[in-house]
């Protein structure tokens, strides 16, 4: 018999893999001394070593390997050649959700530039700039941001495991593949009022336990009316700007949310603590604003 050490160098290996397979019950030492502890090796157990590392090599479990030990050679050929076989099936299945995964990209990209394209046609809108008094003309920083917001925001939905839904007058549209559908479609070009959001969005509950309400705004006709009446949003707190809009305001447009966030990024700095614009249609008549911050 030889020492763990002498063993290890037999082996190609170091004592501590020894010891693990020791632990896991794969290759127990022939002999420990009872005083010492001293862990020693028959010469022949080399054999078991081998057929544990090339095992192990070839992705079988510690299970499998366990069951295989006492086998002849012949059942661990037939061993290896299912295990071929397993890994061909895996390396298909790769294949195929590699092949998923590109149609899949594809096609998001192409709902999502779907978006985009509604969105940012809606943010054209000349009522909607002078709902915020800007002459859309002038205003080259604030078109920048709109793609720049828009783009995070459904990027932020993605990240958040949060599908997108939409509102046309009455109709509820849930999941994005079904919302760009409905824009491929013109149903939301013929709605009267139309709302895009996160699905599930409830605007109240959705803000932050710790945010604190730091304006409100009640009835009012256009947001230029109050938008210089905001505070500083360029100190690094996040911002949360709620609306409940009137349904014959001009606000109750589906690019408002994303023109009121490129506006705040561009004149109020307000992108450094983050920002979310929430929307809802008002269910007594009138306009409601508020602004959360922490």
């Amino acid at each position: 018999m030889i020492t763990i050490q002498g063993f290890a160098k037999l082996c190609g290996c170091n004592t501590q893999t020894l010891r693990y397979y020791d632990r896991i019950g794969l290759l127990t030492p022939a002999k420990v001394d009872p005083w010492t502890g001293y862990r020693y090796y028959e010469e022949e157990q080399a054999i078991q070593f081998v057929k544990i590392k090339n095992l192990q090599q070839a992705d079988f479990s510690i299970e499998e390997i366990k069951n295989l030990l006492g086998k002849n050679d012949v059942l661990l050929m037939e061993a290896f050649e299912e295990k071929i076989r397993e890994q061909e099936r895996k390396l298909e299945k790769i294949k195929q959700i590699q092949q998923s995964y590109l149609e899949e990209a594809m096609d998001m990209q192409k709902m999502v530039n779907t978006v985009l394209g509604f969105v940012e046609n809606k943010v054209s809108n000349p009522e909607l700039w002078k709902e915020f008094g800007l002459d859309q003309e002038k205003e080259n920083e604030i078109i920048a941001k709109v793609h720049e917001v828009l783009a995070d925001w459904l990027g932020q939905c993605k990240e958040d495991g949060v599908d997108v839904s939409a509102m046309a007058d009455d109709k509820a549209i849930d999941g994005l593949m079904n919302v760009v559908k409905e824009m491929e479609e013109g149903t939301f070009d013929e709605a009267q009022n139309m709302i895009l959001a996160r699905e599930g969005t409830n605007p109240e509950k959705d803000i932050p336990a710790d945010a604190k309400k730091v304006m409100t705004r009640d009835g009012w006709e256009h947001i230029y009316e109050w938008i210089q009446e905001l505070p500083n949003l360029g100190d690094g707190k996040e911002n949360f700007f709620l609306f409940r809009i009137r349904k014959d305001s001009a606000a109750n447009n589906p690019g408002f949310a994303t023109m009121m966030l490129a506006v705040m990024a561009a004149r109020y700095d307000a992108m450094k603590g983050g920002m979310t614009c929430k929307t809802c249609l008002s269910d007594d008549g009138i306009n409601h604003f508020a602004l959360y911050r922490r």
